[in-house]
């Protein structure tokens, strides 16, 4: 089986506003690249497959292809679906059979988890990786690229699985450790510092205090 991961990456300048109590505009931007470049490290040592990271922020781009991934731009600006979307159609234009995607926000991922992933059951036509509250998701493995329409946002993990059975598609989840953490919230942060995993992510973390800022910002016990 043919297969292309699409990385989509939005502009570290409009990314994390979630974490916002605990981190500055400018520690959100650091944060938003180095957990990207994270994500771009395990990628390329896949070198079997196709490579895509999709951005409208030139610096990512250049990033992503430093790390041997082809650069696609983002030309919509629609969002994650809308992204992942085009990464799609040009793997599928490119004459990929499957398309794999992850977000640039999910740094504990390795790349043999990634192998992992991607050559599980590769007849099953979509393949989900679930966030660790099972609500959203961080891992999606489609064959062909356009199995099914892209539900990325609220609930997706429920909604990626309900366009599987409307279309008729065979279906799998499969739970990755790396995969079950990406950093939206305070309380995303401080469970992804609690693996044993190093990565410059959890450098740049513990260098800005993070934790200590957590603490400081979470309310006592009534």
């Amino acid at each position: 089986m043919t297969l292309a991961i699409v990385v989509p990456v939005k502009s570290p300048h409009r990314a994390k506003l979630r974490l916002e109590p605990i981190l500055s505009e400018a520690d959100r931007e650091r944060l938003a690249r180095v957990m990207a470049r994270d994500v771009f490290k395990a990628v390329s040592m896949l070198m079997a497959y196709g490579r895509f990271v999709i951005s409208d922020d030139a610096e990512i781009l250049e990033e992503g292809r430093r790390f041997g991934l082809e650069p696609l731009v983002d030309r919509v600006g629609q969002g994650q679906s809308v992204a992942v979307q085009q990464g799609f159609a040009a793997a599928w234009e490119r004459g990929f059979a499957a398309a794999l995607t992850i977000p640039g926000d999910v740094p504990a991922v390795t790349a043999v988890e990634l192998a992992d992933f991607c050559g599980y059951r590769p007849e099953i036509e979509v393949l989900l990786a679930p966030d660790r509250e099972r609500v959203g998701t961080n891992g999606l493995r489609l064959v062909p690229p356009h199995a099914i329409t892209l539900r990325f946002g609220e609930d997706s993990f429920s909604l990626h699985q309900e366009e599987a059975r409307r279309n008729n598609r065979s279906l799998a989840v499969r739970d990755v450790e790396g995969l079950r953490y990406d950093l939206d919230r305070p309380e995303d942060v401080v469970a992804f510092m609690g693996l044993p995993r190093e990565t410059e992510t959890l450098r740049v973390l513990k260098e800005l205090g993070v934790a200590e800022r957590v603490f400081a910002t979470t309310p006592p016990p009534g």
